[in-house]
């Protein structure tokens, strides 16, 4: 059988408070500068509201490229039989808890749960939580996954092959 390996990362959408605040940043410069045109320090507005905006995009990039939920299944390394989870702080860059990672194999995975506010539902993303074997509490907390029920679906398929009752990781059958 092949190796899966599959990274997930947030969704653009995901973000759509910050972009929201980005547009009606904006719209009120605009509005500010079509009703008192003229006046000189609309020239500072504009620049600090440019300023916010490349702050406000700059975080996002950077949030969304910090973070990854990643699936390994490679049925002839058990090492490679995992979920792990990659996540920066780009706040915090000098903290010792600047870089987060967990990993749980697939043969530890109980419970995979998934978490929709109302717009996140709208907009098809959503928070995924894994709980593990080992400890019995939330480990892994990936949020805005886009398709999420697609992706909880995908690491119980993977994850039930290592946990085959009766069996092991090895004997598990491709397709079964």
């Amino acid at each position: 059988m092949e190796p899966f390996y599959k990274t997930y990362k947030p969704a653009w959408r995901s973000f759509y408070k910050l972009l929201f605040l980005m547009l009606l940043i904006l719209i009120l410069a605009g509005l500010a500068n079509y009703f008192k045109a003229g006046e000189s320090w609309l020239k500072w507005m504009w620049i600090a509201a440019i300023i916010v905006e490349v702050l406000i995009f700059f975080y996002v990039a950077v949030k969304r490229w910090t973070m990854s939920l990643i699936l390994r299944d490679n049925p002839s390394k058990a090492e490679d039989q995992e979920v792990a989870f990659i996540e920066c702080n780009p706040i915090k860059p000098f903290s010792p808890d600047f870089r987060k990672s967990i990993e749980i194999g697939l043969a530890n995975i109980i419970h995979i749960k998934l978490g929709q506010t109302m717009m996140q539902t709208i907009l098809n993303i959503g928070d995924i939580v894994i709980t593990s074997s080992g400890t019995g509490s939330e480990e892994i907390h990936a949020h805005n996954i886009p398709d999420p029920q697609a992706v909880r679906d995908e690491i119980q398929v993977h994850a039930r092959k290592y946990t085959m009752p009766g069996g092991s990781a090895t004997d598990a059958q491709p397709g079964a």
